[in-house]
């Protein structure tokens, strides 16, 4: 006899084992993809400040098309996630550790290279440059590893 339609009074074990597995990869899946794009963030803004500040005019074009899309598909997926994970909701808070050391290194970086480049830029500037771009990398990788790593 059926409820609904389509629910059996009774499982078989094989069929609750089969429908466990089948809930467990929908709420660890997202979390997942939540931890890579933090990582890929952080990738990202590695490459991108240099990038900006150093490459020639159509790397910065294509850095910036690719940073824009990078934007749109993260928020986009956090946006239609279903299943609400604390670490990723922790990670993405407005004013969490993680958003605000983010937007400050991020800015630090920008005024650095948009105020202090000098015409000629030297090993020097650009060393400065890749190091304060690793700084700001490193609260999205923390949120990564943070996500990535939390049980569930």
């Amino acid at each position: 006899m059926s409820r609904g339609g389509d629910v059996k009074d009774e499982l078989t074990p094989e069929e609750a084992l089969r429908r466990i597995a089948e809930v467990d990869r929908r709420t660890r899946r997202p979390a997942r993809v939540v931890g890579l794009l933090y990582a890929v963030v952080g990738l990202g803004t590695i490459v991108y400040w240099p990038v900006m500040f150093l490459g020639p005019a159509w790397s910065r074009a294509a850095a910036g098309v690719a940073w824009i899309i990078l934007t749109v598909l993260f928020v986009g997926y956090l946006g239609g996630m279903k299943v609400q994970d604390p670490k990723v909701t922790w990670a993405n808070k407005s004013n969490g550790p993680v958003t605000i050391s983010y937007v400050a290194l991020v800015v630090i970086v920008f005024v650095f290279g948009a105020f202090f480049q000098p015409d000629d830029p030297g090993g020097g500037w650009s060393a400065a440059l890749i190091a304060l771009s690793l700084c700001a990398s490193v609260p999205p990788f923390y949120a990564a590893w943070r996500v990535l790593r939390a049980e569930r």
